[in-house]
């Protein structure tokens, strides 16, 4: 698969910028659209909570809307975990010399996502929205190794997901 213009989306805003790159074999454009509709309200909501934002940053991060293939790979290599799993956060919390700071790089994989949402009667889209700020507050430095770190970060997802007019998914 070549990269054109039709696999790349950048979604700019006031403070942050997200990238992406959708593999559109296995990625509904409609799908791709309405989590960039809510994509500006969805990190607001994070950054509020998470009262992480301030103003005289720009922040970017990278979305790869990928497969399960692409995901199992990456799981083995950085995880050494053989199969596969819904999102991949890889932090990457740097600053330049015009303040802007890249978080990091997420990777979904549809197949996965589409399997779990089926399983657990959600939609696609909410799912898809949710696994997007638990993978955000790992860039974040948040993670569920521990079970008071789990319980934070679970209720921390809960309350931007009710924010965002979502239903718990726990």
């Amino acid at each position: 698969m070549s990269l054109t213009e039709d696999y790349h989306k950048n979604w700019k805003y006031d403070y942050y910028s997200v990238e992406a790159i959708i593999d559109r074999s296995l990625w509904e454009d409609s799908l791709i659209e309405n989590f960039g509709i809510k994509l500006n309200s969805t990190l607001n909501e994070i950054f509020k909570e998470t009262k992480f934002m301030a103003s005289q940053n720009f922040y970017t991060l990278s979305i790869f809307f990928s497969g399960e293939k692409k995901i199992i790979k990456l799981n083995k290599t950085y995880r050494n975990v053989n199969k596969p799993t819904n999102v991949l956060s890889f932090p990457h919390f740097t600053k330049n010399s015009t303040n802007e700071k890249f978080l990091g790089n997420v990777i979904f994989s549809s197949e996965t996502i589409a399997y779990e949402a089926n399983q657990e009667n959600k939609s696609i889209e909410n799912h898809l929205i949710h696994l997007f700020i638990h993978s955000v507050l790992h860039l974040l430095g948040y993670d569920h190794e521990t079970n008071d770190k789990a319980l934070t970060m679970e209720n921390l997802e809960i309350k931007i997901l009710k924010n965002l007019n979502i239903d718990n998914p726990y």
